[in-house]
């Protein structure tokens, strides 16, 4: 609960902040869609009580984001995702599906001579939600994980047509989805590549 109060503050923080640099100077308001996939591994401090991936194929991310420019290279970008993973529980062999919404503030700094014209740089924090997870016999399981989870971020993008980015983000869950009292645990690492379209720019 205390780290879910500190992430709480920075995510307040960081809107407060860049909204206060934004009355001094010229911006812009973007917002948009998320489509993309999510590569998934599993980090097991443990042989037994390991997760494994089910397979290496990866996962469809659907989202939205909301973006402010406060000078014309950086701002902050936050970014609610959806998805889910497949993955098996090694000793009994049993599949688990887990669904998940991410929310998360990232600082992103725009190389391009405007603000969303070319190659970027993104990161920062991120708090998952496992929303439901069931087994083949579609019992609801998410009460044996922890349902919510820190993580950061670091990636890059391209903005390769007007409206729309290519994006990589890299991540690494600094709390554990499943732990025992013996210490064992069990984190998720990702990597998002998605496509992210700026409805603000082709309403207008």
């Amino acid at each position: 609960m205390k780290n879910l109060i500190l992430i709480l503050a920075f995510f307040v923080t960081t809107i407060v902040a860049a909204q206060e640099i934004i009355n001094d100077k010229a911006h812009e308001l973007s917002y948009g869609i998320t489509i993309g996939g999510n590569f998934y591994n599993i980090a097991n401090n443990n042989k037994a009580d390991s997760f494994i991936p089910e397979n290496l194929a990866p996962s469809l991310v659907l989202g939205v984001y909301g973006e402010y420019n406060f000078t014309k290279n950086t701002g902050v970008k936050l970014d609610v995702l959806y998805y889910s993973k497949d993955f098996l529980f090694d000793i009994k062999n049993t599949l688990f599906k887990m669904h998940f919404i991410d929310l998360s503030a990232n600082f992103k700094y725009d190389f391009g001579e405007t603000y969303r014209e070319g190659f970027y740089l993104i990161g920062g924090p991120k708090i998952s939600i496992i929303t439901d997870a069931t087994s083949d016999n579609e019992e609801d399981y998410k009460h044996h994980f922890e349902t919510l989870n820190l993580g950061a971020q670091l990636g890059f993008g391209w903005r390769v047509h007007r409206y729309i980015d290519i994006q990589t983000k890299l991540e690494y869950e600094i709390t554990p989805f499943f732990k025992l009292d013996n210490g064992h645990n069990s984190k998720f690492i990702n990597a998002i590549l998605s496509a992210n379209f700026d409805l603000a720019r082709i309403i207008n």
